[in-house]
């Protein structure tokens, strides 16, 4: 149910954002429902799925299944999907930082260096905490990266890429 769940809402997403897209998932929504009214045969299966905990998690489907008056009432981003979007940017800065790390070591990348500490930059800026310190150490640094990597031969001293 729960990846079904998923897959109806990406594709309610789609049709909310993208203009002119059409929801063409109602066999998909049908089932869904079903599997709703089988678990729950006396709860809607709106209720149903937020009593499962996985409404949390599909905002553009619960939009999509809200009765059109009510659906001013949603919140935009339950619990779950606020952990969800935290983990993503936590990923992010993961990614990043591994991406960035690998290619230190290779000259030949070295000259993807600024735009990889921005965008690492700029992952750690999303994110809600205490990464001041990392930030501050990534703009003492920066110009001197971003100067090296302008260069014709861009090549980061041991100094830097060990950094």
């Amino acid at each position: 149910m729960v990846a079904l769940a998923l897959a109806l809402d990406a594709a309610a997403e789609r049709c909310e954002k993208v203009k002119g897209a059409m929801f063409a998932q109602q066999e998909a929504l049908k089932r869904i429902e079903n599997m709703c009214r089988a678990h729950r045969p006396q709860q809607k299966p709106l209720d149903t799925l937020a009593e499962m905990g996985i409404l949390d998690f599909v905002p553009f489907l619960a939009r999509l299944m809200q009765p059109a008056k009510q659906v001013e009432q949603l919140p935009a981003i339950g619990a779950g999907g606020a952990y969800m979007n935290y983990i993503s940017l936590l990923n992010q800065a993961l990614m990043m930082s591994t991406q960035l790390y690998n290619d230190a070591t290779n000259p030949a990348h070295h000259k993807y260096a600024a735009h990889q500490v921005a965008l690492l930059y700029q992952s750690l800026n999303m994110l809600q905490g205490e990464t001041k310190p990392i930030r501050r150490l990534i703009e003492a640094r920066f110009d001197d990266i971003k100067g090296i990597t302008e260069s014709q031969q861009p090549y980061l001293e041991f100094e830097l890429s060990a950094w």
